[in-house]
């Protein structure tokens, strides 16, 4: 009976020390209300945020800081909704699919899907079933696809890969590549020139 009795005891302080090992590793908290020492006054307490807590806000903000810069770094869009009437200076790359009336001059690439009535000045330039009115310049590439028309200025460029049509004259310090469904109305200067069966140019060719 003793013998149960003592085997009983133990399973009994082994649950208790189990309880108490659990107690010891809780947290320690802090009382959100304190009592200023001398007085009868109070101050609200804070509870210490854990660590893990403290890491993951000092990654958000990095988020937040990243967040920003990519937003700051965006392309300007013109909606195809839009109408713009005068000049347009953007620091970065525009994409325009609606209508300006005035220039546009871009530190990035200039990409129309729709028509400017202006000049356009840019890294590189894009056309897209645009409708250009106007000379354009670029220390880079500018590219017209089949439904693209770019008229009434003049072309300085790089190089021009053109499937569409243009009617102006061009100075190319590059290559000047025009695609089968390319047409041409006016007289180009290039250093070099490739023009694929089917192009149609109509004005003089001057390779230096």
């Amino acid at each position: 009976m003793e013998d149960r009795k003592s085997n009983a005891r133990i399973a009994w302080d082994e649950f208790i020390g189990k309880f108490n090992l659990c107690k010891e590793n809780e947290p320690e908290y802090i009382p959100l209300l304190q009592t200023v020492p001398g007085t009868t006054e109070s101050v609200v307490g804070s509870l210490p945020l854990p660590e893990k807590t403290v890491r993951e806000s000092d990654d958000d903000r990095k988020n937040t800081s990243s967040e920003a810069a990519a937003v700051s770094s965006r392309t300007t869009v013109i909606g195809e909704n839009v109408e713009i009437s005068g000049n347009c200076k953007i620091d970065g790359d525009i994409e325009v699919y609606g209508i300006i009336n005035g220039d546009v001059s871009a530190g990035g690439k200039i990409s129309v899907f729709g028509k400017i009535t202006g000049n356009l000045c840019g890294a590189s330039i894009f056309l897209s079933a645009a409708d250009v009115k106007g000379s354009v310049m670029t220390e880079g590439t500018i590219e017209l696809d089949g439904a693209s028309n770019l008229s009434e200025g003049k072309i300085v460029a790089r190089n021009i890969i053109s499937n569409g049509s243009t009617n102006c004259d061009m100075e190319i310090s590059g290559i000047a590549r025009f695609h089968s469904s390319a047409h041409v109305t006016g007289n180009i200067r290039t250093v070099r020139i490739s023009i694929d069966e089917g192009a149609v140019i109509k004005g003089s060719i001057i390779s230096e």
